[in-house]
């Protein structure tokens, strides 16, 4: 079974009858639960909760699924997606079986790499409401109890809405293989090592500042605790939190390469020889507004909207200081771009 089909196959699964709804404390959740500690075992990962592979919440019952590939030491790479679903209809299959399943053909590929750090692989529960941004949320809940120390967590990786092409059929790959990457700016290092990765086909991650969006997934617990990070996204499709989000649109070869290209970044993450430091106030305008630029360049000729967009962006531009960064108010008007664009795109 190649990459493909063994994504195609666990996102199926996620999105069977049989774990509908799959939400904490369902018959689905359990089902998802039980496949999914079963694929952990499978892969010969140590179990990294408190009970197994599982981290119970008990107020909602629910659980996180906590999972290690052994590094050197005791500092860690957490590579984490949520497993659960949006609403009693909602497939989820882009929110988030598709992230998922791109954490465990990571966590197979890691399986054949001699790592220094230790890679955790966590599989949250309760992402979305009414969990979302409480006490009782998968991520926060680890957070607030870590099987591991906070402060020996060198980097978390959160993946979410990943498995979409960005933007409906017919634009340029450019556009279409686009993902974005936010958080590098905010941890000393992280962005010239993301810089540096080998190019992967198929996959073209675009660094923008973790502002351009208000918290939209797991990361969020680990910024709020000072901890690295980094959130993978294509952001919110048409299809976002419908019964429409369904395996059949995603797009498995972008899963395929992105596989790949985090394979890469997990092994340089784990490998570095500093510990990243947290940067409150880490920035880098000048990046996103290239990031930006480049997909809103390559839709300028097919979308009057996206060669106003552009228009704007380079205004904006005119504004970077002799340092590249922009004020706060300039960052405002950034996201509220972003935002219009990503209504452009769905």
């Amino acid at each position: 079974m190649n990459t493909n089909d063994r994504m195609h196959e666990v996102v199926e699964f996620l999105c069977s009858a049989q774990c509908l709804p799959r939400n904490p404390g369902t018959d689905g959740g359990l089902a998802a639960r039980t496949m999914l500690r079963d694929r952990l075992g499978d892969l010969g990962l140590e179990p990294g909760g408190e009970d197994g592979f599982d981290q119970p919440i008990p107020p909602i019952g629910g659980t996180n699924l906590l999972g290690v590939i052994p590094g050197n030491g005791d500092r860690y790479v957490l590579l984490g997606a949520h497993y659960d679903a949006c609403l009693d209809d909602n497939p989820g299959a882009d929110d988030n079986a598709a992230g998922v399943a791109v954490a465990l053909e990571i966590a197979r590929n890691l399986k054949e790499v001699a790592v220094d750090r230790s890679v955790m692989i966590a599989l949250f529960d309760a992402e979305e409401p009414p969990y979302f941004l409480g006490p009782t949320m998968g991520s926060q809940w680890f957070v607030d109890h870590p099987t591991v120390p906070l402060d020996h967590i060198d980097m978390m990786i959160c993946l979410d809405l990943v498995g979409h092409a960005l933007g409906p059929e017919g634009l340029p790959p450019e556009v279409r293989e686009s993902l974005f990457v936010l958080g590098a700016e905010k941890s000393t290092g992280t962005a010239a090592l993301m810089d540096g990765l080998a190019e992967r086909p198929g996959i073209r991650p675009r660094r923008v500042d973790n502002y351009i969006i208000s918290s939209m997934s797991d990361y969020d617990a680990f910024m709020k605790a000072e901890v690295p990070f980094l959130f993978y996204s294509a952001g919110r499709s048409q299809h976002y939190h419908a019964a429409t989000d369904t395996p059949d649109r995603l797009d498995y070869p972008k899963m395929a390469a992105l596989a790949a290209h985090l394979t890469d970044a997990v092994v340089a993450l784990a490998d570095r020889d500093d510990e990243p430091v947290y940067l409150p106030d880490g920035f880098d305008d000048e990046t996103t507004l290239t990031s930006l630029e480049d997909v809103l360049g390559s839709l300028a000729e097919v979308s009057p909207d996206a060669e106003r967009a552009t228009m704007l962006l380079g205004g904006i531009r005119t504004n970077l200081d002799d340092n590249g960064s922009l004020d706060a108010d300039e960052r405002a008007a950034v996201a509220m771009l972003v935002g219009q664009v990503e209504a452009l795109l769905a």
